[in-house]
């Protein structure tokens, strides 16, 4: 979940990842979209470019208004950050798979991203008409 106001809130605030088999398990099925497992993660990207194309991708996919929200890590809320790409290795992704390009970059952040955290948020594309915008570059 996510507002301007408030930052953004994981679906699941609750689970206590404390094995590892737990955090693959949960990590991975937050990276493969399983929507059956309640995900405890918020996915965040290290380059506005790749935010940007990944945004572009579920818009077209979902037909759904999507917004790349610019974050200032300094203000991340205690707890854990996953790499993606050390999630799908371990959970036996070889190189090459088709949705590989999504996840570079990607790190997972754990329950909450506090709105002190939060720069701005940019229109990439809107509901099913897909108005395509540039976005300018944050500096």
């Amino acid at each position: 979940r996510y507002s301007f106001a408030t930052g953004f809130s994981a679906k699941n605030q609750t689970t206590i990842l404390n094995y590892t088999s737990a955090l693959s398990r949960f990590g991975l099925a937050h990276l493969h979209h399983q929507t059956n497992i309640s995900s405890p993660f918020i996915s965040v990207y290290d380059t506005l470019s790749h935010a940007e194309s990944v945004a572009k991708h579920f818009a077209q996919k979902y037909g759904e208004d999507t917004f790349v929200v610019t974050v200032d890590t300094r203000h991340f809320a205690r707890g854990p950050v996953f790499r993606a790409a050390d999630l799908l290795k371990e959970g036996g992704a070889k190189d090459g798979e088709t949705d590989e390009w999504l996840h570079w970059g990607e790190y997972l952040v754990m329950y909450r991203i506090p709105a002190q955290a939060i720069r701005d948020q940019t229109p990439v594309a809107r509901g099913e008409a897909q108005k395509w915008r540039t976005v300018g570059m944050i500096g």
